[in-house]
């Protein structure tokens, strides 16, 4: 038997009682503060409408080990501050009485999250209701009990926490290694300035000649899809395509998600007459925070998504240059050295066409192409493996602590019958 069922057992042989939250904890509302009395730093976070401090305040209005759940904006968030903390207007926390663990109540309230952002109000700012909050219904098992859950759960909190870390340092440790060989690859250098390179290598370099060219000499054309706002509009009644940007773009694929803006079939008409998408054309990201440079390679086409007018689609002529080759010569520092500072700095970055075009690439046989590509292909699946590995043992550790929690804290609920 172990020590949980054993204190079930001593303080809980009919079962657990189940309680309002507002019979038993108090439920108050944070004070709003104005933007000047935020700071960008400091030890006294704010939280408003997200589990993202907001800023940082001289006082606390709540003590450290406090849970606390978000009222508007990220409506239905659950977050648990082991420091003292300002709670702002939007920001509900909880005053937990001696018979009541405030590291548990934050566990009871994850375990109820899903019911709590099935009660947001969907509107222009999401709004939770105080209500909805204090009348949710939770055990309250003995105080022991609480105590033993609460050790349970951090231990296991604290074991997924050490994989995910172990996992991210192998993930960025074989990007580092990828990136590396990508670059040495790529770098074209005279055979006097190349370091212990293998002597296969060395004789392919001697013998294949090396051009240098711009890109807009290497392909055949560069068009890109249409702006919404003065084309049409998005994710209407009527919207039911993907509409492609560059936030849909990552891993060198094409990412379509419950995410990805929506447009009408009269809207793609507009954007194929313009874009003229086909397999084969490598789609450019030239817009946008964090966004720019983004890549990927159109697979299959059949008509049912289109492009914004973010995206460059390249057709590239591979009588001189593979389109994967290009795409990752793109990725190389020599060629980010050449575009990187031309990339505007106004409020949305952004590369023009022009400037994309005069970068200079190496044009080596087509052969030679192709042994690169197959190398970074290999390199690039390993690394893409491990990203999608990554995120899933991730997820599966989640659910997996997930299905415990509930476990835990699925009592049988006290009634007047033994």
């Amino acid at each position: 038997m172990t020590k949980l069922e054993k204190l079930m057992q001593e303080f809980c042989p009919d079962g657990v009682e189940y309680k309002k939250i507002c019979e038993i904890a108090t439920i108050a509302r944070g004070v709003r503060l104005v933007r000047e009395q935020l700071k960008s730093e400091g030890e006294i976070p704010v939280f408003q409408n997200s589990l993202k401090p907001l800023g940082y305040h001289d006082k606390s209005n709540v003590k450290a080990n406090a849970v606390f759940v978000i009222g508007a904006g990220a409506a239905g968030e659950i977050g648990y501050s082991k420091v003292d903390f300002w709670a702002a207007d939007d920001c509900y926390y909880f005053i937990c009485p001696q018979g009541l663990n405030n590291r548990y109540l934050y566990f009871v309230l994850m375990k109820n999250q899903p019911l709590l952002l099935s009660r947001v109000r969907k509107a222009s700012i999401p709004r939770l209701s105080r209500t909805v909050i204090e009348n949710l219904i939770i055990p309250v098992p003995s105080l022991e009990l609480q105590h033993e859950i609460v050790r349970i759960l951090d231990s296991f909190t604290e074991l997924t926490a050490e994989l995910t870390a172990e996992l991210t340092a192998e993930l960025t440790a074989r990007k580092k290694q990828y990136e590396y060989y990508r670059d040495s690859l790529l770098s074209f250098k005279p055979i006097k300035e190349r370091e212990r390179e293998r002597e296969r290598e060395r004789e392919l370099y001697r013998f294949t000649p090396i051009k240098w060219m711009r890109i807009e000499d290497v392909i055949l054309s560069l068009k890109t899809g249409l702006n919404p706002r003065q084309n049409f509009r998005l994710n209407t009644s009527e919207s039911n395509l993907p509409y492609v940007t560059g936030k849909d773009i990552y891993n060198n694929s094409i990412n379509v998600t419950e995410r990805t803006d929506k447009i009408s079939a009269k809207a793609l008409l507009l954007i194929n007459k313009r874009a003229n998408l086909e397999k084969g054309l490598l789609l450019f990201a030239s817009t946008g925070t964090g966004t720019v440079g983004r890549m990927a390679i159109i697979e299959s086409y059949e008509n049912k998504w289109g492009i914004s007018e973010t995206l460059y689609a390249i057709k590239v002529d591979e009588k001189f240059v593979l389109t994967r080759f290009l795409m990752y010569y793109l990725y190389s520092n020599s060629a980010k050295d050449q575009f990187v500072p031309k990339i505007s700095k106004g409020s949305v970055p952004h590369l023009k066409v022009k400037d994309l075009q005069d970068v200079k690439i190496p044009v080596p046989s087509l052969a030679e192409q192709e042994r690169i590509v197959s190398i970074l292909d290999r390199f690039d699946k390993l690394c893409n493996d491990i990203s999608e590995g990554l995120p899933a043992e991730i997820a599966a550790r989640q659910k997996q602590y997930e299905y415990y929690r509930d476990k835990l804290l699925s009592f049988k609920e006290l009634t007047e019958e033994k």
